[in-house]
């Protein structure tokens, strides 16, 4: 599956917050990703399916957009860190290599940018997202207890140290000996 990476616009919207929605227990409102797009350290970012790709249906009702958003993500640069805000796929796009594409696209951002340090937060229960992270050189620092208002779950604190020997997908400490 080609994916293509974009700016976030308002008119994309509909799009991220029925993937939002579908994707976490406290979905960010239309508002919140409003004041993404205001804040001049905000960058939010879409993979989409570019629209030549889609079949049938999905290329009908894709009009004169580029393409099928599948994925996205909110981060801030800020000072030297990248921090990630927020990350989603789509559903029916999830384990395909997505999220992948989209951090490792940020994270060569952080590189390009001379960035030290990227930081997240995830749910304890995430698994999935957890080992995603570490697969890209992410590793676990701390947590925050009661972090998630619903369940009262603990946020995992990870962070992946920029290494310009590094490249996304592998660890630092594998490129050190």
């Amino acid at each position: 599956m080609r994916l293509e990476i974009t700016s976030l616009s308002q008119a994309d919207l509909p799009e991220v917050l029925e993937i939002e929605c579908q994707s976490h227990l406290e979905p960010w409102t239309e508002e919140l990703f409003m004041e993404e797009l205001r804040r001049l350290h905000s960058r939010v970012l879409t993979a989409r399916i570019p629209r030549m790709e889609l079949a049938g249906e999905e290329w009908e009702k894709g009009g004169h957009r580029p393409g099928k958003i599948v994925g996205y993500i909110c981060f801030w640069r800020v000072a030297d860190e990248i921090q990630i805000l927020n990350i989603a796929v789509h559903g029916q796009y999830r384990r395909k290599g997505v999220g992948r594409f989209l951090l490792s696209n940020v994270l060569r951002l952080g590189r390009e940018q001379r960035a030290k340090l990227a930081v997240l937060e995830v749910r304890r229960s995430n698994r999935a997202a957890r080992m995603l992270y570490e697969s890209l050189g992410f590793r676990q620092v701390g947590e925050r207890p009661n972090y998630y208002g619903v369940l009262k779950e603990s946020a995992v604190l990870m962070e992946l140290e920029f290494d310009r020997r590094t490249e996304p997908g592998t660890s630092a400490r594998q490129n050190r000996f």
